[in-house]
């Protein structure tokens, strides 16, 4: 499991299109929807119902989201942190 692919279900959630999400997040829809299905493979758990337009998480899929959303916001919290160490970092010279 990656957290681009977490990413991935978050924009689809959120965009509730695999294109749009594919354009919100610079790669191609077919990319998207190949990392997405290996997601689900992975937690042998379907997010998305297809079949559906626009797109909707499955119910066990909006418990997965719910999480990725948190693991994506506590992953920036991270990046943000290690930035500010290093722009502290230069600041004091090192």
């Amino acid at each position: 499991m990656l957290l681009r692919q977490l990413e991935y279900i978050v924009a689809v959630e959120a965009e509730r299109s695999f294109m749009r999400a594919a354009d919100r997040c610079c790669i191609t829809q077919s990319t998207l929807s190949q990392q997405i299905k290996s997601l689900e493979e992975h937690l042998r758990i379907e997010i998305f119902n297809r079949q559906c337009l626009p797109v909707e998480p499955t119910r066990e899929g909006w418990l997965i989201i719910e999480k990725a959303r948190l693991i994506v916001s506590a992953a920036r919290s991270l990046e943000g942190f290690a930035q500010q160490i290093r722009e502290e970092r230069t600041a004091d010279g090192a």
